[in-house]
């Protein structure tokens, strides 16, 4: 299984991103449980609804997709170029910046198949972080992104259809 994801015009591919988690939800509707806050680790979820939470699907919803990744300083991966630091400048961006919201594309490719295909029109970052180890010049990043609330209806998920194109 590969991984790609694509922030405005700069792409990371499989020598990059580790694990994808597509994410949709209600508020009052999930409540998380285990150890999920050090952004490395893939999260359970208890959805059974909070007492309070109503029993219909809130209008209010949110949708993003958490991303995993690596940082090679060896200049063995991608590029000698570290395209993550265009992940770190996103996220300092405050909102009222044009730049603050991009289109990002994210698919899970299996055997030349999109197996899953999300594209966000206006995503903006929640959370991002980056964990550096000077001696095994490796580092790891983890990305939150979600889509701007009123611009929910264009976010299209997709797959099942064959790949053309690169992973890189």
């Amino acid at each position: 299984m590969a991984f790609n994801i694509k922030v405005g015009d700069v792409q990371f591919g499989a020598a990059s991103i580790t694990a994808l988690q597509f994410v949709s939800n209600t508020p009052n509707g999930r409540e998380e449980v285990g150890d999920n806050n050090d952004g490395l680790k893939l999260g359970e979820f208890n959805y059974k609804v909070k007492p309070g939470g109503g029993n219909a699907r809130s209008s209010d919803f949110g949708q993003g997709v958490k991303v995993w990744g690596r940082i090679n300083f060896s200049g063995a991966g991608e590029s000698w170029e570290d395209k993550t630091v265009k992940l770190a400048e996103w996220a300092l961006l405050p909102s009222d910046s044009k730049d603050a919201y991009k289109k990002v594309i994210a698919m899970v490719m299996d055997g030349g198949h999109v197996v899953r295909q999300y594209t966000y029109d206006k995503a903006f970052v929640v959370e991002y972080s980056e964990e550096l180890d000077d001696e095994a010049g490796m580092g790891r990043f983890y990305l939150h992104i979600r889509q701007k609330k009123d611009w929910n209806g264009s976010v299209q998920a997709q797959g099942g259809y064959a790949f053309k194109g690169t992973t890189s």
